[in-house]
């Protein structure tokens, strides 16, 4: 399920646990949106966990080497694309 459409059903039940009869009623759906919120949560930090986990193994395959080289580059402002050759 995407999360707009997890949004508008809980923006639904509180809408109807605002509106209910009784107490216990919106009692009901008050936990029930709660649980939702829950549901939501743990599904946005499961997906940041599954990017994050990328992230440090293009870094590792390049090795220290590389990144002595871009530093030893900036340190005399030899970075960024090379000069296109004059024709």
């Amino acid at each position: 399920m995407n999360q707009e459409a997890a949004f508008d059903k809980l923006s639904h039940c509180l809408h109807q646990a605002q509106e209910a009869p009784t107490l216990e009623q919106s009692r009901t759906l008050i936990a029930e949106a709660l649980q939702r919120v829950e549901r939501i949560a743990k599904a946005v930090l499961t997906a940041a966990e599954k990017r994050g986990r990328k992230g440090g193994t293009k870094t590792a395959q390049r090795g220290p080497d590389y990144f002595r080289q871009i530093a030893a580059m900036r340190k005399v402002r030899a970075g960024g694309r090379p000069r296109k050759p004059v024709e």
